[in-house]
């Protein structure tokens, strides 16, 4: 299994978004690449424009970015016709932010226009409705008991999907990562203590960890249809205080995620032959990338150090900051 970490948001790299395709050729044309993420509630988010290169070339945002892109979000009514238009400017290279000050409404669907010299490029995201947190158990726990496990109770999200509700849950340190890596990596938990290798990896990576896809079989709902998950000891990478987060996605996110899955050696399809692996599925017109949504809501916990570790094994550092 390799590591877990949180495809939300920017840690989605653009290789991933090339899919096993036998019927191309080995070296496809470069493609212009979308990538912006949009939360309910929040600002309008930045998007990034970059070209996808060849399998055995490496990815460097800052080298392949767009330039001098014609960049557009525009919330549409529920007929689908635009009722207000946010532009973008470049401010970095291959980075577009908005012009003006936009949040992003919950129960919305947004459509994004991108024109470059060789493409022109559009998707379209509805974002979840709102959730929040209305009761949470077990927010201190021993990491690995399953007797006591964090569970977190959300209210309903309204939807007009026939779909189930998807979630993701992730653990974000709350340690002070300006210490030593030394340091840091004592407060690792078991199983990315043996993933992490320093000479490859940041340990700055491992701060968000996420439990991937969660469906209806991964949680209960009440009479109600509040819906009540437990944090799955997987996603948490440092003992200690961890910002919990339950993420409600769309339709783009979650048939990216999981057919990013069954790309990967360790994910759900991990194993199958050439001409049998699926191509990742992308919802972007004229081009490749991701352009999805998702709501969330957050609670502190503090996972603490199963009994059997030693004071060295487990220091005071794990009870950060």
């Amino acid at each position: 299994m390799r590591r877990l970490v949180l495809l939300l948001l920017p840690l989605l790299f653009t290789a991933g978004l090339v899919g096993c395709d036998t019927t191309t050729a080995p070296t496809p044309e470069t493609q212009v690449v979308v990538e912006a993420y949009l939360q309910g509630g929040a600002s309008m988010p930045p998007v990034r424009l970059t070209r996808s290169v060849g399998t055995n070339e490496a990815y460097v945002a800052s080298e392949t970015a767009v330039r001098g892109a014609t960049v557009e979000v525009r919330r549409l009514s529920d007929g689908g016709t635009p009722t207000e238009t946010v532009g973008f400017s470049e401010r970095e290279p291959g980075i577009y932010r908005p012009d003006a000050a936009s949040r992003v409404r919950p129960r919305t669907t947004y459509e994004l226009s991108v024109t470059t010299d060789e493409a022109t490029l559009t998707a379209t995201t509805t974002v979840p409705d709102t959730i929040s947190i209305v009761d949470a158990k077990n927010t201190t726990a021993v990491h690995g008991d399953t007797t006591r496990q964090p569970a977190f109770t959300i209210t309903p999200p309204e939807s007009d999907r026939e779909q189930q509700a998807v979630l993701v849950i992730t653990s974000t340190s709350l340690a002070d990562f300006g210490r030593p890596e030394s340091q840091l990596r004592r407060g690792l938990t078991p199983f990315y203590a043996d993933l992490y290798d320093s000479d490859e990896d940041s340990i700055r990576t491992y701060r968000t960890t996420s439990s991937g896809v969660r469906n209806e079989a991964n949680f209960t709902r009440d009479a109600n249809g509040r819906i009540t998950t437990a944090l799955p000891w997987i996603s948490v990478a440092f003992y200690g205080p961890n910002e919990i987060g339950v993420h409600v996605i769309d339709d783009n996110l979650f048939n990216l995620i999981r057919s990013q899955q069954a790309q990967s050696p360790g994910g759900p399809g991990g194993g199958l032959g050439p001409g049998e692996i699926p191509n990742v599925i992308e919802d972007v017109e004229g081009g490749t990338g991701v352009f999805a949504s998702y709501v969330k809501a957050t609670r502190d916990v503090t996972i603490q150090c199963p009994p059997s570790l030693t004071p060295d094994e487990c220091p005071a550092f794990a009870a950060f900051p």
